[in-house]
């Protein structure tokens, strides 16, 4: 089982706009991003704004059998909720999830759940 977490900075004055789009996934959106979740393998994902001194956080934490081929997946899905889930990160940190992350994953050191 993989697990991955990231941290992709807030655009200033974008910290609203990222909160509006969390409330989005877990309240309206929620069966979406379960669907989206399910068909690209995961098993969890959890999102955050984190609040720091040198400014926001959108922090993501995603479990699945292969993160990789995930991320990859989730980068050419034409699908309309990912679509929109991709141009609301953007907005929000500048970050463009149509490209996979080219470097590994989160190197997790310490895990009580494992």
């Amino acid at each position: 089982m993989d697990q991955a977490l990231f941290a992709l900075p807030i655009l200033p004055d974008q910290t609203e706009a990222a909160r509006a789009f969390l409330q989005e996934l877990g309240g309206p959106r929620k069966h979406e991003l379960a669907a989206c979740s399910r068909g690209m393998g995961l098993d969890r994902e959890v999102w955050a704004i984190q609040q720091g001194p040198q400014g926001d956080l959108l922090v993501g934490y995603l479990i699945g059998r292969d993160l990789a081929r995930a991320f990859t997946n989730f980068a050419a899905s034409q699908d309309a909720f990912d679509r929109w889930f991709k141009d609301q990160v953007q907005a929000a940190t500048g970050a463009d999830l149509n490209t996979p992350p080219s470097g590994p994953l989160s190197e997790i050191l310490a895990d009580t759940g494992a």
